[in-house]
């Protein structure tokens, strides 16, 4: 049996600015997005060959976010680039915020940054393998 990864999906309090963050910072695709999917609005983003999918919080939901920085469950997710501070530069450029520089101290001694997204989300710039 195979398995190959497929999508995200991140429940979050305005799926609109969640896609346009996506759409502005990393010329993401906003493939489809539904005002009222369930019950709540809906988005499918484009990233690359990455599939995130956005839900917003329904009527009957309470978020939990005693801990905004770090929760169990999702630490963060990462993009693979070939070269980790022309990607930060570009993405400064586009008026994301970094929150970790440049710095070699990724698995296996790869060069690694940090944005900040919507919600607070953490995105992880990887240097790809092969341009170690």
């Amino acid at each position: 049996m195979e398995f190959g990864f497929d999508h995200i999906h991140y429940v979050c309090g305005d799926v609109k600015a969640f896609a346009e963050y996506f759409q502005n910072v990393f010329d993401a695709e906003i493939v489809r997005y539904d005002e009222d999917f369930k019950g709540s609005p809906n988005a499918a983003i484009q990233v690359g060959r990455l599939v995130i999918f956005a839900r917003g919080i329904r009527p009957e939901e309470t978020p939990d976010s005693v801990g905004p920085e770090l929760v169990q469950g999702l630490d963060h997710f990462g993009f693979g680039v070939s070269d980790v501070e022309a990607a930060v530069e570009w993405l400064r450029d586009k008026g994301a915020e970094i929150m970790v520089e440049p710095v070699r101290r990724g698995i296996g001694g790869r060069m690694i940054a940090y944005v900040r997204g919507p919600g607070n989300i953490r995105i992880e710039l990887c240097e790809n393998p092969s341009a170690h």
